[in-house]
């Protein structure tokens, strides 16, 4: 009996010993799953945003001719979105809420435009209306930088200026953000860059954690003849004597061709298709410096909105909620982590950008965010259900919504006049034919939907400031871009 009390003890030893043993084993396996996890997050998020890119436009999404060969390039290891969405039709709205991922009534930036007011005894002078972006957002950069990331922004868009609020959360930013073509964007790179990881910046910015924007501008008008490209695009009008569009502004183009028919459209979607081929090939050059097809870089590409060739009669954006309007580009490139050469048709939006990349890199993200995350669908964790997405323009001129469902989508003008489209984007993706005759209880059915999601979105901060424009360079560059005066309407 007496030897029964050591074995005990033994027996309580030994099983101390072998569970702190497989303690230790298991704490050393949770922490190798953490650092795996660290190691296939991204060192470095690209996100390149191209002004005024139809979806029909680029060739990765089936398109021809080849537009974008570099980008095809991307695609076919990468996640192609053939349903992506802006939720509005020009830059200010749009890319407001790709950065604080709120719908633009809810974040205010929605007007912009340029008006020219009289005052007593002084000349006529303008101003600019457009709010600037309320600080009391945490924008997409700010999350990055507070979570340790360096962040860098290249606009190439006057709309997206430091002083109109873009540029919070950058730590290194163009603030002028001049028009510049892309081989000027792709300078002002290389500049900031330097500026924030010293001469070695071409190795040195992927030691560390990075988020660096860049905003391309080149489909924008004018339509500039690029070359090669222009020469086998416009082969179809060599000899033609009728008036060239090329580098044309708006205001100017307006003035040459008052009523824009298909021989027009022909001809500007000759440079339309050149100026895109242009950015490709910088986009390949910037990557050839700074390695974006890299197993470590996140990289995605979309647009701001889309561009009115003549396909409802008009020129330029900013007008209505076409198609041709709305539906834009989106590409995510990331071999390290998201499997590759998948194309997803479920419908997304502009607005998805930013809890997206907050959730594939672990951000600290808003808790009133619109948008939602497609990191499941792009890990492969889970498929998104379709949903519906809502479009929103607010402008001098120019007031509507819209909304799509399935393959339905509504079109609500209210102002200048009072008019509702129905389509059938399967069989009419032109938008051509309004059902709104034939489908009386499907149009009050998305009608309501559409009032009680826009009834339902909180209004903007109550930060939001106007920015006046003293600088008459700036102005006389917004007016003749068409975004002051009469075209006004038709802006960036």
């Amino acid at each position: 009996m007496t030897t029964a009390v050591p074995v005990r003890r033994r027996s309580v030893l030994g099983w101390s010993l072998f569970g702190a043993a497989f303690l230790l084993v298991l704490l050393a396996y949770i922490r190798s799953l953490t650092d795996e996890k660290e190691r296939s997050l991204p060192s470095v998020v690209v996100l390149v945003t191209v002004d005024t890119l139809r979806a029909d436009s680029v060739s990765f999404l089936g398109n021809e001719p080849q537009t974008t060969p570099f980008l095809d390039e991307l695609a076919d290891d990468g996640v192609v979105f053939e349903a992506a969405y802006s939720p509005s039709s020009w830059t200010v709205p749009s890319m407001a809420s790709l950065f604080t991922g709120v719908a633009p009534a809810s974040h205010g930036v929605v007007k912009g435009q340029i008006e020219q007011l009289a005052q007593e005894r002084k000349p006529t002078r303008m101003i600019r209306e457009q709010p600037a972006l309320p600080q009391s957002f945490t924008t997409l950069a700010e999350a990055f930088q507070r979570a340790g990331y360096v962040t860098v922004g290249i606009p190439s868009n006057i709309h997206l200026a430091d002083y109109l609020g873009f540029s919070q959360g950058f730590d290194h930013y163009y603030g002028e953000a001049n028009f510049l073509p892309a081989d000027q964007v792709n300078y002002q790179v290389e500049m900031q860059l330097r500026e924030a990881f010293g001469p070695r910046w071409k190795t040195a910015w992927k030691e560390e954690r990075v988020f660096l924007w860049i905003h391309y501008f080149d489909p924008h008008d004018p339509y500039w003849p690029r070359e090669p490209w222009i020469t086998r695009y416009a082969q179809d009008a060599a000899g033609d004597p009728a008036p060239d569009p090329a580098n044309l502004v708006m205001r100017d183009l307006k003035k040459r061709f008052p009523e824009p028919d298909e021989d027009l459209a022909r001809r500007i979607r000759s440079l339309y298709r050149a100026e895109i081929n242009y950015v490709d090939e910088h986009l390949r050059r910037l990557d050839a410096t700074l390695g974006l097809q890299a197993e470590d870089v996140l990289f995605m590409l979309t647009a701001d909105h889309g561009e009115e060739i003549v396909d409802h009669g008009m020129l330029g954006h900013g007008h209505s909620l076409y198609e041709e309007l709305v539906h834009v580009p989106m590409l995510i490139h990331w071999p390290a982590a998201v499997e590759g050469g998948r194309r997803l048709e479920v419908p997304v939006s502009l607005l998805d950008v930013y809890p997206t990349l907050a959730e594939l890199k672990g951000l600290k993200e808003p808790d009133d965010l619109y948008g939602r995350s497609l990191a499941p669908l792009l890990l492969g964790l889970e498929q998104l259900e379709a949903g519906s997405l809502h479009y929103e323009l607010d402008r001098p001129g120019v007031k509507a919504a819209a909304l799509r469902r399935g393959k339905w989508k509504l079109v609500h003008q209210t102002f200048p006049e009072n008019r509702v489209e129905l389509f059938d984007l399967t069989r009419d993706p032109g938008e051509k034919n309004s059902l709104v005759q034939q489908e009386p209880e499907l149009v009050e059915e998305l009608s309501a939907l559409l009032v009680r999601r826009l009834e339902a979105l909180p209004g903007p901060p109550s930060d939001v400031e106007h920015v006046p424009i003293e600088s008459e360079t700036v102005l006389e560059q917004l007016r003749a871009f068409g975004y002051a005066g009469d075209d006004a309407g038709d802006g960036d």
